[in-house]
């Protein structure tokens, strides 16, 4: 018999890995030349824009944006994890560039509460999704070199439950206060 760690204990080492990712991507983006941050915040203003004046529907735009692209995080780890960990260090590095655009211009105090419901629900069920995403990666490794006996349909089962009971009510919590912020922002 392999001896196997829970798929929680092994949640909290990718936990940290994406994490680390995160951090390391956003501090990336903060630190890039003027030049690439400008390219991606004209990007990102082009992209927000479509949303304006779209106060009572913001809040569905951004719950749906966010529910698909945290479970498509979350599938695409069955790809051996390479995606879960791109996305992760995507969402680093343009938070990164924003945040300092913003502090740049109205302040890093303004730049911080601007982001403070990314920080405090969106980003964490990201990395919770990403975790999960990621450890499916190696279970379908582990399964691949022989070493995993449990059936891969008990991953995939058990980390859409967890995304269902955690990660899901993060994202609509985080919608709606994204949501009274924007309406507040643009009255």
């Amino acid at each position: 018999m392999i001896p196997q760690l829970s798929p929680e204990r092994l949640l909290g080492r990718h936990l940290l890995v994406t994490t680390l990712i995160f951090f390391a991507a956003f501090l990336i983006g903060m630190r890039l030349p003027a030049s690439l941050r400008e390219k991606a915040v004209e990007g990102y203003k082009a992209f927000a824009i479509t949303y304006q004046g779209y106060s009572g529907v913001w809040l569905f735009s951004i719950l749906s944006h966010n529910i698909l692209v945290s479970s498509l995080v979350l599938l695409s780890g069955l790809l051996l994890g390479i995606f879960p960990i791109l996305a992760m260090a995507t969402n680093g590095l343009l938070l990164g560039i924003l945040f300092r655009h913003v502090g740049e211009i109205s302040g890093y105090r303004k730049a911080a509460l601007t982001v403070l419901p990314q920080w405090v629900l969106e980003i964490p069920a990201l990395l919770i999704a990403v975790s999960y995403g990621l450890w499916l990666g190696v279970m379908a490794i582990r399964q691949i070199r022989g070493k995993e006996d449990t059936l891969f349909r008990y991953h995939i089962g058990y980390s859409f439950r967890r995304y269902l009971k955690v990660v899901l009510p993060l994202l609509v919590i985080a919608a709606g206060i994204e949501t009274l912020l924007v309406i507040k922002i643009y009255k």
